[in-house]
């Protein structure tokens, strides 16, 4: 396979920036969004909260009441996106009539209660059975301060970001427990795009001020769904990926150094990223921390490699849209490939992959497990595979990349749908 693709829109930019449009009222527009099943979560429920949106085509133009003038709707319906059912509950709070936060599929077993408490810190009112949603808050949120425990995810404390720029005396967070560092940068980029102040101290304090105003705002190229493409290129041949921004702070930009250190060859000439196989992978040690979603992809790299491999900080991987190291376990028995859990001091959980050394045998099915990040592993695992390999389903990378699998068949990918 050989060929170049342009990366996709981020995912979580667009995330922040639909729901920066909202809170900053008037007439803004969103360049290059992303179209997906999660964000299309986070664009219905800006609608629902009162934008109007007049094109879901390559520019978005929302017009907003503003933070000030938010409509109130009983009930948000997240689908099955995590960011959408975190974010949005912090602007829900805003009001001050309850807002009932519900979603389908696994994402009753992703928890919001760290965030729900922050919220109660500033006056909020919440109803829980539990971790997970659904839930329901009633505001109005207060300006003032809060803390927040965010091992669970760093998508409480961007929420509560997002909540102090609509709140019109700001708000200040002190901070627990960070994980996925790097998204609260993204967080705050988008934020101070629309116009917004925010000071810190490192990752432990955040002050942010409101002065959000309407804009014009450009979406940047996912490394996320970049990652996969190059991977494949690692793999089985030569792929370059444009539109990608190699100071973004995005995490998962992290994949260039792995695919390096794994012995591809990695060329980066400004927006332009190139991975190319060199006929041998060798193992590596990857700490996910900050990008957790790289991990289905990091074992289907260590699969053919020569020797073991360690995908490490992986102990809040059960709380994705699957449990990805279960996931993640079973894409590699299934390719014969073994495979253990080791608990390692400073490392947390990992999983320990000692790869064939040459190619996979092939020739299996291939659960995604309802996951977007497995289906894509799962489609590299086949990429490294001496027989065709099958993945069912496979339309769930709709969630994040809906064009994928044309992406791959535009790279010289044989695919058959079933």
């Amino acid at each position: 396979m050989e060929g170049r693709a342009d990366a996709p829109p981020s995912k979580s930019y667009t995330h922040r920036a639909l729901l920066a449009a909202l809170l900053a009222g008037g007439v803004s527009l969103v360049e290059n969004p992303l179209w997906s099943g999660d964000t299309l979560a986070t664009l219905e429920a800006v609608e629902r909260l009162g934008a109007s949106v007049e094109s879901r085509g390559r520019v978005a133009r929302l017009s907003s009441p503003g933070a000030a003038g938010l409509s109130w709707t009983p009930c948000i319906d997240a689908a099955e996106s995590g960011t959408t059912m975190r974010l949005v509950t912090a602007v829900a709070s805003l009001l001050d009539r309850p807002v009932l936060v519900y979603g389908r599929g696994r994402l009753h077993r992703r928890p919001v209660r760290p965030l729900l408490e922050a919220l109660a810190g500033l006056g909020v009112r919440y109803l829980a059975s539990g971790c997970c949603p659904p839930h329901s808050v009633q505001g109005p949120a207060q300006s003032g301060s809060t803390k927040v425990d965010a091992w669970g995810s760093s998508q409480y404390l961007s929420a509560l970001l997002i909540l102090g720029a609509g709140l019109p005396g700001g708000l200040e967070v002190s901070v627990e427990r960070l994980e996925s560092r790097p998204y609260v940068d993204v967080t705050v980029r988008v934020l101070e795009a629309f116009g917004a102040r925010v000071e810190r101290s490192g990752y432990s304090w955040f002050r942010v001020a409101g002065g959000l105003r309407a804009t014009r705002y450009r979406v940047p190229g996912d490394w996320s769904s970049a990652a996969p493409l190059l991977a494949a290129g690692a793999l089985a041949g030569r792929v370059g990926v444009a539109g990608l921004d190699p100071g973004d702070p995005q995490p998962d930009r992290a994949v260039v150094e792995v695919l390096r250190e794994a012995g591809a060859r990695v060329r980066v000439s400004g927006s332009l990223v190139e991975a190319e196989s060199t006929g041998r992978l060798e193992a590596f040690t990857a700490c996910i921390r900050d990008s957790p979603d790289l991990a289905p992809l990091l074992a289907a790299l260590a699969a053919p490699a020569c020797g073991v491999s360690r995908i490490c900080c992986a102990d809040r991987l059960r709380l994705k849209e699957s449990d990805r190291v279960e996931a993640v376990l079973d894409l590699l028995h299934r390719s014969r490939v073994e495979a253990r859990l080791a608990e390692e001091p400073g490392m947390g959980l990992c999983i320990e992959v000692r790869g064939r050394c040459g190619r996979l045998p092939g020739g299996v099915a291939y659960s995604s497990h309802g996951d977007h990040r497995v289906a894509m592993a799962a489609a590299l695992m086949g990429l490294a595979s001496e027989k065709p390999v099958v993945v069912e389903p496979a339309d769930v990378v709709a969630k994040s990349y809906p064009g994928f699998w044309e992406a791959l068949r535009g790279l010289g990918v044989a695919l058959a749908e079933g």
